[in-house]
């Protein structure tokens, strides 16, 4: 099987020869231009021959003109739809290009969205966001409303420019939010986001982020595969495949990755292809490795994945 046929079936629930391999690390591109983001990621891609890439997206979500802090509901109203193109997010949309180019009918990607919750928390609001969630639910749920539109639209783009989907961050776990505030604030704009875009990519990941996640709220998201860290907070690979027929990603402690010998990566990645079969699962980290992971490592695990 070549990489692309081995996704797909993959992703089909066809049996394949091996599942699908790939890790990832920020790269730490924000600052460069689109075409050093999409060589660093292509080169990545090429030195460990990765099944697929998975492209990082760092390039900032930007504040409202002349803005550097928002903490609140004045703040919040700054807020309004904008063309993505035309902000930081457009040198990601240009590398995509690029990588679009080069992998065509070699490899597939998927790029990276933080879901609307997680855009305002990390990009926005910082540590104001608890206080705006108890004290102006209101003005912040308009605002993540116009948030996960903007999201929408640079998926849809992304999309346009040859992502086969969406790798979708979604910190639905206990050491962010409570079950409620996911309910109201989280799931609602999840959903929006991903129905949104349902029909127009092969390979939507949802990525349950966290070591408490509320795991089952999130099963009947429309996605094709659900990538989380087994290994940190579970629930183990065997528990995950009763819950849903979805694809399975997972198997490997980003955690303790760069801390471990590579005879204990070994072990987890065989561990974890016993635990999950022959159909429907995709070999990969629980979440980012650390950036200094070392390459004989990442290669020992690609090898392992391998059956070398």
């Amino acid at each position: 099987m070549n990489k692309i046929e081995r996704v797909q079936a993959t992703l089909a629930g066809k049996p394949a020869d091996r599942p699908p391999f790939t890790v990832w690390y920020h790269f730490g591109t924000q600052h460069a231009p689109p075409e050093q983001t999409a060589e660093v990621h292509l080169g990545f891609f090429e030195a460990y021959d990765f099944d697929y890439l998975k492209v990082m997206n760092d390039y900032d979500y930007p504040m409202p003109e002349g803005m550097e802090v928002m903490a609140t509901a004045a703040d919040l109203k700054r807020l309004s739809p904008f063309d993505v193109t035309k902000t930081p997010m457009g040198n990601q949309l240009k590398a995509l290009e690029i990588i679009a180019k080069k992998l065509k009918g070699k490899a597939l990607f998927v790029d990276t969205l933080f879901d609307a919750w997680n855009t305002i928390r990390r990009n926005l609001v910082k540590e104001a966001l608890p206080k705006l969630m108890a004290d102006h639910p209101q003005e912040l749920l308009q605002a993540l409303k116009i948030v996960n539109q903007n999201l929408i639209q640079y998926a849809l783009a992304s999309l346009e420019r040859g992502s086969a989907g969406i790798f979708f961050s979604v910190p639905a776990s206990a050491e962010f939010i409570t079950p409620e505030q996911y309910e109201k604030f989280m799931r609602p704009f999840d959903l929006e986001f991903l129905n949104a875009i349902k029909g127009r990519g092969e390979m939507h990941i949802l990525h349950a982020h966290g070591e408490k996640l509320y795991f089952d709220r999130m099963l009947d998201y429309p996605v094709h595969a659900i990538s989380w860290a087994d290994l940190n907070g579970g629930p183990t690979i065997p528990e995950a495949r009763k819950k849903t027929p979805l694809t399975l990603m997972a198997g490997i402690d980003h955690v303790k990755f760069s801390n471990v010998s590579a005879g204990i990566i070994r072990n987890q990645i065989k561990s974890a292809m016993a635990q999950a079969g022959n159909t429907k699962f995709i070999l990969a980290p629980g979440c980012s490795l650390p950036t200094f992971s070392y390459p004989p490592l990442i290669k020992a695990a690609r090898n392992a994945a391998w059956g070398k």
